[in-house]
């Protein structure tokens, strides 16, 4: 039994290291707020980009998630970088369609070139993605949730290459690997 139990454990980390590679393997299509249908892959594009999970109805986290990730956007200029992107994905399926993420960023004053809100097509495209980040989310009902606030860097092909997970935790470590990762891209 012991030797079951350590095989599914070895099984379950290297799946979750593998899936938390790139998420340039998801295959699963979002919609932006133009009501288009993309793939995470095709978001992420070329360039580096700062993915978190948020829903519109939270009224305290996801605010401040936003709020952290144009700060980290404000410690990357001041190392001269500027050519980061912001995905927002919810996971909030039922309530955060393209339309409600649209009137969501503007009323936030986002720039829409910098700043791409996806809402997920299904539970489990929702689900597939929080499992490759490694975000934790439940629904409690009456369009409320109970989720982890992790911000993740990833390089030009959607590789992971950081974390953090506490909203109050410093972006040094962000800012770190990303002048790291082009470094090895020279």
């Amino acid at each position: 039994m012991k030797q079951k139990l350590k095989l599914f454990l070895a099984i379950f980390t290297f799946t979750q290291i593998s899936l938390a590679a790139s998420l340039a393997d998801i295959e699963s299509f979002w919609l932006t707020t133009e009501n288009k249908k993309v793939t995470i892959a095709s978001t992420v594009g070329s360039t580096y980009s700062l993915i978190a999970m948020v829903y519109t109805g939270c009224a305290h986290a996801c605010p401040l998630t936003i709020a952290k990730m144009q700060k980290i956007l404000k410690d990357f200029k001041a190392k001269n970088v500027t050519d980061v992107q912001v995905i927002l994905s919810s996971f909030d399926v039922k309530g955060d369609r393209p339309d409600k993420l649209k009137k969501y960023q503007a009323d936030k004053k986002l720039d829409v070139k910098k700043w791409h809100f996806l809402a997920a097509e299904s539970e489990a495209d929702a689900r597939e993605l929080a499992v490759t980040l490694g975000i934790s989310y439940k629904d409690l009902g009456d369009g409320d949730f109970s989720h982890s606030n992790l911000i993740t860097l990833l390089g030009p092909g959607g590789e992971v290459l950081s974390s953090i997970d506490n909203l109050n935790a410093d972006s040094d470590k962000l800012v770190e690997a990303l002048q790291a990762h082009r470094k090895l891209k020279k």
